[in-house]
């Protein structure tokens, strides 16, 4: 009687036409970049298959085959070959969701050729094990890479790019503290130091943006503060003049503003609230109101202009929001959305209301007394 041909043996004798197909779906997927050969879109493919049929053809227990189902012991010779065939896939332009696309691929191709044959369940189920491993290292070490990359950009944003920028800060508002300048220089190097301090501000929104977006908190170190003297000082700062030369940037203090906080931290989030306001405003003052009331302190940022579309309004503290309301169709940015997360990270609020009468008002609630972060970034 001859033997049953199992689906190991059956993948072995397709193995061409398996790889053929894993080719043509590797080559359907869009991506950017110089055109792939066709030994780039095979890749590892042929040795997949074998590392799967070696896998499929030896003894398994039936603990082995329970810690398989919970993703443990993995075979040595997939373990590599997932991890290789993900880097790969990552200096190709392959996104995480393509390189899935491609095992599961490689499932349909492989049962679909299997179906008109006789049946072997066992075979089937020893398979897809197989299958999810490859699969299970190849995410892992997909993400294990791109995790990589997000560090050196983190690190490029945090020191390539703010150890220069902290250099022209340093020097021109050094430079400025001189009594030679006649009035041209020192706007001008006023508007450099204003600038080079507006770029560091966009790196750390940008840094903090990025960690947020891969599950983390943004940290802070609560001291003992005054609200009264950091408005004060940051509304003085980044204060424009109007047309008829005034002060834009106005600021009001009332009641005990005194409490726990993270300075540097509240700084940055009042700082883009104010820059936000400064952007959007059509006519009139950004007025900056900071009030104590019993056990939470609230700092109001308000400026003239079109009100936002209340679609928009629940959205409005997400990063690069579009606001179609204005003529040149500009983007909010970063800056509200890292306002927003540090006053989270403080245990409060941060809201917005907006009319046409009224105008735009983002309200931060603190508590008196910030919680201390636990989850330290990295």
């Amino acid at each position: 009687m001859k033997k049953k041909l199992g689906l190991a043996d059956f993948i072995d004798q397709k193995r061409v036409e398996i790889v053929h197909e894993w080719e043509v779906f590797a080559r359907s997927i869009p991506r950017t970049g110089p055109p792939m050969t066709g030994v780039e879109l095979r890749d590892h493919a042929d040795q997949i298959l074998t590392a799967i049929v070696a896998d499929m053809q030896s003894h398994q227990s039936a603990s082995s085959q329970a810690a398989k189902s919970k993703g443990h012991g993995l075979a040595g010779e997939l373990v590599a070959l997932g991890r290789v065939h993900a880097v790969l896939r990552i200096d190709n332009g392959f996104k995480l969701t393509e390189l899935v696309a491609e095992y599961r691929a490689l499932r349909a191709s492989v049962l679909r050729l299997w179906e008109d044959q006789e049946t072997d369940p066992a075979g089937v189920t020893r398979f897809n094990e197989a299958i999810d491993e490859a699969l299970s290292e190849a995410v892992a070490s997909f993400t294990d890479t791109t995790d990589t990359f997000r560090e050196q950009t983190l690190g490029v944003l945090g020191h390539d790019l703010r150890n220069p920028l902290a250099t022209v800060v340093m020097a021109s508002s050094s430079m400025l503290e001189s009594d030679d300048l006649d009035d041209g220089q020192r706007r001008m190097l006023t508007r450099i130091a204003t600038s080079a301090a507006r770029m560091t501000r966009l790196v750390g929104d940008l840094i903090d943006l990025t960690k947020t977006r891969f599950g983390e908190v943004i940290t802070i170190s609560p001291t003992t503060l005054d609200l009264e003297q950091l408005c004060t000082r940051v509304a003085t700062e980044l204060d424009v003049r109007d047309g008829d030369g005034s002060s834009v940037v106005t600021c009001t203090t009332s009641g005990d503003l005194r409490g726990t906080w993270d300075a540097s931290r509240l700084e940055q989030a009042l700082a883009n609230l104010i820059d936000n306001a400064v952007k959007h405003r059509a006519r009139g003052k950004v007025a900056v109101t900071a009030r104590g009331d019993g056990a939470e302190v609230v700092v109001s940022v308000h400026n003239g202009g079109p009100a936002i579309e209340p679609t928009l309004l629940a959205k409005i503290l997400e990063p690069r929001v579009r606001r179609v309301v204005e003529p040149n169709d500009t983007f909010v940015g970063l800056g509200l959305y890292i306002a927003a997360q540090i006053a989270i990270a403080h245990g409060g609020t941060l809201t917005v209301s907006s009319t046409a009468e009224a105008g735009t008002i983002f309200s931060l609630r603190l508590p008196r007394v910030a919680p201390v972060t636990t989850t330290p970034a990295t």
